[in-house]
């Protein structure tokens, strides 16, 4: 049989494929089997043969999804007595023992409902479920009797409804373009909402070449698929292998809040989530914060991952990003604004117990997490009145790691995290902010 879907791409250099390299993967179609070869070269001549190009592209969606669970990669849950896809983990695990997924998958034969994982079945029946969540959108509420589903009323997801009727239609404007480039109207937007990369945790692009391979030779046709891959040289990530460090990141993520700042409307909020066990990580996000002239007006800190999750479960890692939210003017309470190192770590503990009110059991990490997003808020509203953003992106970073030193506060802060997770004052601090003083009206709240 000739080859016609079946990658030669070779595996670029890179933090993450450096895995690879070292374990002698040279091609990306060495990652499979050659069973596994057959049966997605077959799968994508029959997509290829679809003649509704709205099916056809639902089917290329799903292949991408296919080929998560159909490599050489992938291991077996002995718990979920399932296989798990290659990026159960934010990366490239090579496993010594590896599982093979049948490639259509399994029904059981009473339910009619997909076995296991990693099957056109399963897939398939994944993705239905999203489509008829698109048209009946729900929320989960948590009860002390278990999980109740409720219903998002009149809302959907898209431009219309599968029933086409006019009265069910919107406009929904959806462009994949450079964020930091993207020039819009002054005042033109009422809120931004986004979650910017966490530096160096995860590679995006590499991880994604792996489908983007398949998907480039399937779809060619698209303009989307015009490049060789998806890697690109002023992406914000961190990266060693491409030279890209933290000063290169902080550019990036300030040129993106800038314009985005610009085109809010005054007082609308610019919200985003981030998440990093490394304080230093958080920086360029006050630089970037600052440059734009916002204020942080709150860290809300929320839980992202699923503590099952492989590559978090039996750790230290924290499940939790902080969300911020930063406006050019507004009010914030005054008691998140602490004048001195007891009332933040009060501030702190709070947090920490709403989440375990909220059944997050909270570790190490899940503190100094939520520790982080309040210390850079705080680094924000005591750095705004003199900010300088013709310094130099090094300099102001500088001025960041220097708040926090002198206050004294990070040492104190993690020292503070006390046995079984929590939050306890062992010494005192001190914390280098403005005067306390009354602001606002009776509430209590102070105006920037």
């Amino acid at each position: 049989m000739r080859v016609k879907f079946i990658p030669d791409n070779l595996i670029p250099d890179g933090d993450e494929t450096a895995r690879l390299h070292r374990w002698g993967y040279r091609q990306y179609r060495e990652m499979f089997n050659d069973r596994q070869l057959l049966g997605l070269e077959h799968s994508c001549r029959l997509i290829q043969a679809v003649k509704n190009e709205r099916i056809q592209k639902a089917l290329a969606t799903n292949l991408s999804d296919l080929l998560r669970y159909q490599n050489m990669l992938c291991r077996y849950d002995a718990m979920a007595l399932k296989s798990l896809d290659i990026f159960s983990v934010h990366g490239f695990p090579v496993g010594l023992i590896h599982v093979e997924s049948n490639l259509l998958g399994v029904k059981n034969p009473f339910s009619g409902l997909p076995v296991g994982s990693g099957g056109w079945h399963n897939i398939i029946e994944k993705y239905a479920k999203a489509k008829l969540y698109c048209e009946k959108p729900f929320e989960i509420r948590h009860k002390a009797t278990g999980k109740v589903v409720v219903p998002m009323v009149g809302e959907w997801i898209g431009e219309s409804r599968n029933s086409h009727h006019l009265l069910d239609s919107r406009f929904v404007m959806v462009e994949c373009r450079d964020s930091a480039t993207q020039k819009l109207e002054q005042e033109s937007l009422d809120a931004v909402f986004t979650d910017p990369p966490y530096f160096g945790n995860i590679q995006y692009s590499e991880l994604m070449d792996f489908c983007y391979v398949w998907l480039r030779k399937l779809m060619s046709r698209c303009l989307e698929f015009g490049s060789a891959s998806t890697m690109r040289g002023e992406e914000l990530t961190g990266n060693v292998t491409a030279g890209r460090g933290i000063v290169h990141f902080t550019e990036g993520l300030l040129r993106v809040f800038t314009g985005m700042a610009y085109a809010l409307k005054k007082g609308g909020p610019l919200a985003f989530t981030f998440h990093h066990n490394d304080i230093n990580a958080y920086f360029p996000v006050a630089v970037a914060v600052l440059d734009s002239k916002l204020i942080c007006s709150a860290s809300l800190p929320c839980p992202a991952e699923m503590g099952a999750s492989i590559h978090i479960a039996g750790t230290k890692s924290s499940i939790v990003d902080t969300v911020f939210v930063c406006r050019s003017t507004g009010v914030v309470p005054s008691k998140w604004i602490p004048d001195d190192f007891q009332s933040l770590v009060e501030l702190i503990a709070v947090d920490i117990n709403q989440l375990e009110g909220g059944g997050v059991k909270p570790t190490e990490g899940d503190a100094k997490c939520t520790a982080y997003g309040h210390l850079i808020r705080l680094a924000i509203w005591s750095l705004r009145r003199d900010w300088d953003v013709t310094l130099p992106t090094q300099v102001k970073l500088d001025r960041g790691n220097l708040w926090l030193r002198n206050c004294c506060i990070l040492g104190n802060v993690l020292s503070a995290l006390g046995p079984k997770n929590r939050l306890t004052v062992r010494q005192s601090g001190c914390l280098a902010m403005e005067k306390h003083a009354k602001y606002g009206d009776e509430a209590d709240e102070i105006l920037f």
